[in-house]
């Protein structure tokens, strides 16, 4: 784990309007522009591993199967095992009471 982990702020959105069919999305708005090449890698990877994609027209990274609370954990677990650091978004702690 490096010693300053990249971090992340994840802005969970309704997507479901339009043409677009959204089972959760989201927006980035930390500082990413900072992060290494291999960062923006290690990042797309859990992006693909917890099935989103990023949607051009609503600038947000979209997941349109499965189920939108698990689609949620699932990336916030992909992001934590590849060492991101959560500042906000993180559903995992929310979702283990329930």
């Amino acid at each position: 784990m490096p010693k300053n982990p990249p971090k992340i702020e994840l802005s969970w959105r309704d997507e479901n309007y339009g043409s677009v069919y959204a089972v959760a999305a989201f927006r980035n708005y930390a500082g990413s522009l900072d992060w290494s090449e291999r960062t923006h890698q290690r990042f797309r990877g859990c992006l693909k591993r917890a099935g989103f994609e990023f949607h051009d027209g609503r600038c947000s990274y979209i997941a349109k199967r499965g189920e939108g609370i698990e689609r949620q954990r699932a990336l916030c677990d992909e992001l934590a095992r590849a060492g991101f650091q959560i500042d906000s978004g993180d559903v995992r702690a929310a979702t283990v009471s329930e």
